[in-house]
């Protein structure tokens, strides 16, 4: 008997153990032990939950948490079995002595060397499989399999324990302005953009465009979940140190996102501000009424964060003006309320053909009621940061003409809906700047060159077509009402004739 023997009965031991486990599936055990346990976290910090519907998803949850011990528990019994077989068969067999073999598998070096060993495989192994399965993991992300964001165990804690309640998010956006005071009161105003629309309508490429310009700070995926103390998460969280691969949106639109991607979240504080305007089936529009001094003030210390978090170097240096940026599908409900809490805003309208929009809305509803049957954290997250526009959390801005519970598998509902939304639009569309998406498809360059010098922006020299598709926008034929869809193109061509040009 030789040590060579006894090690290589050792990884007989651990092949067996290994093999034990991968085929008894314990990892997928491990994982449905790891979902019951985030689901009852999940429900304690859940403040939309009724006591009574806590206290069921934590029964659910406990007794899942019990069963799944056990059936973990009897893996790894018979995986441990299946090694002491392989050690002990080895000494009647004459290959290595047991007690040999166990002195080697406890020494601190056999330890770590195969620790290490199998921790460069599995990354091989991984990036083998990763490597051959692009295609299908990008896939994948596009029909919203897994969820939206990426997030894992601890990322997912982190953001229920951020959206555990109103009361948490009013504390942690006191104690951001009470650490970062003279920071942000070296900030000035800024005149904010808010770029809107109905969702779908084209707002993440204006986005994605504004944000390469020099002078705008925008919110990015990396503010989250902490959205309401971005200068304290951007210290706690690692700002810059956090990394995630891209991947693509779960709308299937082929956009790719990554942690340094820009995207909405001021929707967080318009839900923490003004909780009464988002009803159980519909969102009441904001009017000059709804103006709050306290939100107000509050809105604009957030929009100085931001602004400090993207373009230091600029506000050191004084010399150029910086904007904060929103993009916000739900202000397109709020066109009276802006102007009237921030003087000199800007309000860009994204305007989109109606029977495309209407049908990207019905493709995306259909996409994302899947999506929320398959996942309910992808569900949460999106409520959380107020995104209703779709599936099982679709809640409409209540214009004129909407009806809240109407048949949303509908075509002409989506159509009703674009044209409600867009009809109240008309009496302020002059103090809007209008842009089409015909023409950021046809004349990416130039129409964001007018956009920008409307808004007194400095573009930096940047090539703004990679941002648009340069194909026609199309829509299906036959889907909607004839005569709904005439009183839609009717109401489009009024609002065409203000676009930038």
């Amino acid at each position: 008997m030789t040590p060579i023997a006894e090690f290589l009965v050792s990884i007989l031991a651990i092949a067996a153990f290994t093999l034990v486990l991968y085929k008894t599936t314990l990892p997928g055990v491990v994982r449905d032990i790891s979902a019951a346990a985030m689901r009852g976290l999940s429900a304690m910090l859940d403040s939309e939950l009724d006591d009574d519907g806590k206290e069921a998803a934590i029964r659910g949850a406990g007794l899942a948490l019990i069963a799944g011990t056990f059936r973990a528990s009897w893996r790894l019994v018979l995986a441990l079995g299946a090694a002491a077989a392989a050690v002990l068969l080895a000494g009647p067999a004459g290959i290595a002595a047991p007690a040999d073999t166990l002195a080697l598998m406890l020494r601190v070096d056999y330890i770590l060397g195969v620790s290490a060993a199998a921790i460069f495989l599995g990354w091989a192994v991984r990036r083998r499989a990763g490597g051959a399965g692009a295609g299908a993991g990008a896939d994948a992300a596009q029909t919203g399999a897994g969820t939206a964001t990426g997030y894992g165990f601890g990322d997912r804690f982190f953001h229920m324990l951020a959206f555990s309640g109103a009361g948490f998010q009013r504390a942690m956006a006191r104690l951001d302005d009470r650490l970062f005071a003279r920071r942000i009161a070296a900030v000035p105003d800024l005149l904010p953009i808010f770029v809107t629309s109905l969702a779908r309508g084209g707002t993440t490429a204006l986005l994605n465009a504004f944000h390469e310009m020099p002078g705008i700070a925008t919110h990015l995926y990396r503010d989250m979940p902490f959205v309401t103390a971005p200068l304290l998460w951007s210290k706690l969280g690692g700002h810059g140190r956090r990394s995630v691969a891209r991947r693509a949106r779960a709308h299937g639109d082929g956009l790719e996102i990554d942690l340094d991607s820009p995207e909405a979240f001021d929707e967080v504080l318009w839900k923490l501000y003004w909780p009464d305007h988002y009803g159980a089936h519909a969102i009441t529009p904001w009017t000059p009424a709804d103006a709050r001094a306290a939100a107000r003030d509050s809105l604009a210390r957030h929009f100085r964060k931001i602004a400090l978090l993207r373009r230091p170097g600029r506000l050191a240096a004084g010399e150029a003006p910086v904007r904060y940026l929103s993009k916000n599908n739900a202000n397109i409900g709020r066109l009276d309320l802006l102007p009237a809490m921030f003087p000199g805003c800007d309000i860009v309208i994204a305007l989109r053909r109606p029977a495309a929009h209407a049908a990207s809305l019905l493709r995306q509803h259909r996409n994302f009621r899947t999506l929320h049957a398959e996942d309910e954290f992808t569900r949460r997250y999106m409520r959380d940061i107020g995104h209703f526009e779709f599936g099982a959390l679709h809640r409409p801005i209540a214009f004129d003409g909407v009806e809240p519970g109407a048949d949303t598998a509908d075509p002409d509902y989506w159509l009703r809906y674009w044209i409600a939304a867009f009809r109240a639009l008309l009496p302020v569309v002059g103090r809007c700047h209008v842009v089409t998406q015909d023409a950021l498809r046809a004349h990416p360059q130039a129409t964001m060159q007018a956009l920008a010098a409307r808004l007194k922006l400095d573009t930096g020299g940047l090539d703004f077509t990679r941002h648009f598709r340069p194909v026609p926008d199309t829509a299906p034929e036959g889907l909607f009402d004839p005569d709904l869809l005439e009183e839609a193109e009717t109401l489009y061509t009024a609002l065409a004739g203000h676009a930038v040009r």
